[in-house]
């Protein structure tokens, strides 16, 4: 697990003690200030300056983990939190309650001040950029498990495709065309361009049977430029079979 800063710390901490809590809510909204309903909204005002190397999952992940630490330390919150065994709060470790001791009792103005240098309050704006980028960092994962536009089942292994002997036997059967677009690296890019080419790996689940198979680079594997793998797997848990992309091609 990736150490989390004293930013992101400091961050957690004022999602946590500053949610907006409404009489007929179960639970609490994001603050006021960051301008946001939701609360991955919240988490992604700071991702850009604190994400740490991580993906924008993640790191949703990670800042929700480090707000319901501090939950249960605030027992106004109308969240629970982290507890131990004796229902009482939870320990924060060194790090988090160096922060909690630095801002208990600062008001949300004064917390606002320590943090704002990190916060983004335009990211409703990039909703499309933060889906794409999503796609993306999923995409590069190890294992993505999604379904094809016809709702198949697929499992996308970027496993095998790291592995040299498999795209080195891969593009000695498919080439170094595009399966889909045609698109070559050297005869657009010259030398530079020289041997290059994406490989893009699909397996139906309903052959898997929880079980991992060996792959066959004849049958599982094929060869996509950058452009049509990034569209293969462009919608989050969609992953297009190269029939589907294929027929979304406008230009010729």
């Amino acid at each position: 697990m990736k150490k989390r800063s004293k930013a992101f710390l400091e961050v957690g901490f004022y999602l946590s003690k500053f949610g907006v809590i409404n009489e007929n809510d179960k639970y609490p909204s994001p603050p006021i200030r960051l301008k946001v309903h939701k609360w991955n909204d919240a988490y992604r005002v700071f991702y850009e300056k604190i994400h740490g190397d991580r993906t924008v999952l993640a790191f949703e992940r990670s800042l929700k983990n480090t707000r319901d630490a501090f939950d249960s330390h605030f027992p106004n919150s109308k969240r629970i939190g982290w507890l131990s065994d004796n229902k009482s709060p939870h320990p924060l470790g060194k790090d988090m309650q160096a922060v909690f001791d630095s801002f208990i009792n600062k008001s949300e103005e004064e917390v606002w001040i320590a943090i704002q240098k990190y916060a983004d309050l335009k990211v409703k704006e990039y909703k499309q950029t933060y889906d794409d980028l999503i796609s993306i960092q999923e995409s590069e994962a190890e294992y993505i498990i999604g379904t094809t536009e016809g709702g198949k089942k697929v499992t996308t292994s970027y496993s095998y495709e790291r592995k040299p002997s498999l795209r080195s036997d891969a593009v000695k059967i498919h080439g170094l065309e595009c399966v889909v677009c045609g698109f070559n690296f050297e005869a657009f890019y010259g030398d530079w361009g020289k041997g290059f080419i994406e490989v893009h790996h699909i397996q139906p689940l309903s052959e898997n049977k929880g079980q991992e198979i060996e792959t066959n680079p004849k049958t599982d594997l094929t060869v996509l430029c950058a452009n049509c793998h990034r569209m293969v797997h462009r919608k989050k848990k969609i992953t297009l079979s190269i029939e589907e992309l294929k027929k979304k091609i406008r230009k010729k």
